[in-house]
């Protein structure tokens, strides 16, 4: 073998760029496949579809060595040792989505003489799975530990590189190891399932760290302590460390009413809540690619308190009211059937939501009862495939293959404050509302990923429930901030400052931003925003009920009050005594993340709200 092999690497978003990048850099030949002829013909131009510090002068200065395509047999002509790094969005079911890492493994097909190394964020388990069913394939787990702002830096100088194969890989994690070795860090060499188990692990450990220190925060703040000076005394511990104990606003999920039905094997429609705490059913669900519904075991239901706004989404099988985070499943109407996910508050009467098709009327004669009831099904014989909403047949549309499809005719946003609910459907990570309309999970993707994982092997792991539901307690203590000092928030301007997950990112997913927006305009309030990198990506998501400005002054000019979400440095650079005073109505602002000077805004006649303080 060369000194320096080339490698591939399948997948060009914020990993999977990185990822070639630095190994380009470090003399690489890089061969890169994307399946968005746009995206690739971008990168080949020198354009990056992301923001990240140090990379583009990366891809510039090895232009020569990163070659970008769309088709997958140049990669596997060129390279052996292929990076898995394509997306395994969060389905908020516990599970990350490996739908694309599934048609990666149907075009690699089982060649002996290639590797699947992976990068992608997977569950523990799915290392095992692959080798089972391609058992010539070399396989690799080499998850990524890159913080986004930073993710250069990372990689070039490495806490620790994670290397797990079993016995049959082990030539394969050899020449993966000796690519990390320029770099001089720790490299922990460990079999597959302990390597996928370290990458979950690390991230639970850190949220757990962010949620413990925020509920210091809470105690400090009725005690009159300051959780600053508390984290800095903890942190001088070297059990202990500094790292992650800053208190904040939380770190980033969505549900539905407790009213919205499921349909419940040999029960029919069951309102969520009356599921709240059962164990052992099957629900109505639909893997996607299947022709129609089938009941699927339900593996966990969750409840947590929500205040902000629902989205009442309407169409002609239905209305259904879900949190605007909701991750939806999305066609075009047309018989390409192309499939995407969208929040609740994106959806708009051009998307199109997947019906349970036909059911079996032997196999369920509950739900078939309620059918008739209900006027969508006439009187049938035992042991008929009937459809289950044929009273809509005529405003929805079927293809060749696959559920019928109905289109979204508008939707409405509305104040709720109570529970929300959710459950999780193991495989599917979908189920059938009470009208028909299939829907995907929601949970957020590595803690709960970790915790599920528990509870599916019958381990009820109670910290990482804690974790959570502290998480989502520092985003309503942010809303009663404001009430506290202005009251009804009915009318009132709002800005935001920053909208990205932390600072030098563009990413906004399961941003507390997104959250705290919503809850926000629940509470009435109109709100505003302004993050330096993340804008164009917060317009398209936020959606039009939140108004994005393209400066931090815009953004606070007559404004009631002000959250700082995002610690970007250009906020400490602002002048708050002079300019951002007069430029705000009222001069209230929660510091989410207690980086401001307290003490220089208090005595400039601002109202200070930290966290913790």
């Amino acid at each position: 073998m060369p000194d320096l092999e080339p490698i591939g690497v399948i997948g060009v978003g914020w990993v999977g760029l990185v990822t070639a990048a630095c190994l380009a850099e470090l003399g690489h030949e890089v061969h890169c496949r994307d399946i968005v002829q746009a995206k690739v013909d971008a990168l080949e131009r020198g354009e990056l579809p992301i923001w990240e510090p140090d990379l583009p002068e990366l891809v510039e200065r090895n232009r020569e060595r990163l070659h970008f395509t769309t088709d997958m047999g140049q990669v596997l002509d060129a390279a052996e040792l292929l990076f898995c790094c394509v997306d395994t969005p969060p389905t908020y079911s516990g599970d990350a989505d490996l739908s694309r890492v599934e048609r990666v493994l149907e075009e690699i097909g089982s060649s002996e003489a290639h590797a699947l190394v992976m990068k992608s964020t997977v569950p523990v388990g799915t290392g095992r799975s692959i080798r089972r069913r391609s058992p010539n394939l070399g396989y690799v787990s080499n998850p990524e530990f890159l913080k986004e702002g930073s993710a250069v830096q990372d990689f070039m100088h490495p806490d620790r590189v994670v290397v797990g194969a079993d016995q049959d890989s082990a030539a394969f994690a050899d020449r993966v190891a000796a690519l990390y070795e320029p770099l001089e860090g720790p490299v922990v060499r460990t079999d597959v399932a302990s390597a996928e188990m370290i990458k979950l692990a690390s991230n639970a450990f850190l949220a757990t760290k962010i949620s413990f220190i925020n509920e210091i925060a809470n105690v400090s703040e009725e005690l009159g302590a300051d959780v600053s000076e508390v984290a800095r005394g903890m942190g001088l511990d070297a059990r202990i460390g500094p790292q992650f104990l800053r208190a904040g606003i939380g770190y980033g999920g969505s549900c539905f009413a407790g009213e919205e039905t499921v349909i419940v094997r040999d029960e029919g429609a069951v309102p969520l809540m009356e599921l709240w705490g059962r164990e052992d059913f099957d629900v109505l669900s639909w893997v996607p690619g299947d022709g129609s519904a089938r009941y699927m075991p339900v593996s966990m239901v969750t409840r947590r308190d929500f205040e902000g706004s629902l989205v009442e989404i309407h169409t002609a099988a239905g209305n259904v009211r879900c949190t605007p985070d909701h991750p939806w499943i999305v066609g075009n109407g047309r018989p390409d059937r192309e499939l995407r996910f969208k929040l609740a508050e994106e959806l708009d009467d051009s998307d199109w939501l997947p019906l349970a098709g036909e059911i079996e009327t032997a196999e369920d004669p509950a739900l078939t009862e309620m059918l008739v009831a209900a006027g969508h099904v006439a009187d049938h014989e035992p042991g008929n495939r009937v459809p289950f909403l044929p009273s809509v047949s005529s405003k929805s549309r079927r293809f060749d293959f696959g559920p019928p499809w109905v289109r979204v005719e508008g939707t409405v946003r509305e104040g709720f404050s109570g529970p929300v609910y959710s459950l999780e459907v193991p495989v599917a990570h979908t189920f059938v509302t009470g009208c028909g309309l299939i829907t995907k999970n929601c949970f957020p993707k590595d803690v709960s990923a970790l915790k599920q994982l528990a509870g599916n092997s019958g381990y009820h792991f109670q910290l990482l429930t804690a974790v959570i539901e502290v998480n989502e307690l520092q985003k309503r203590r942010t809303v009663s901030k404001l009430k506290k000092h202005l009251g009804s928030l009915v009318g009132k301007e709002i800005a935001l400052l920053g909208v990205a997950f932390k600072p030098n990112t563009d990413d906004i997913r399961e941003a507390t931003s997104l959250v705290l927006a919503g809850r926000l305009q629940g509470e009435g309030a109109n709100v505003r925003a302004y993050d330096p990198v993340a804008g164009e990506r917060a317009a398209d998501v936020l959606g039009a009920g939140v108004r994005i400005c393209n400066s931090p002054q815009e953004a606070l000019e007559g404004a009631d009050g002000a959250v700082l979400v995002t610690e970007w440095p250009e906020f400490a650079e602002l002048d708050w005594e002079n300019e951002v005073k007069k430029l705000m109505k009222t001069p209230l602002l929660v510091d989410g993340r207690n980086f401001l000077d307290r003490d220089g805004l208090t005595a400039a006649g601002f109202t200070y709200e930290g966290v913790g303080r």
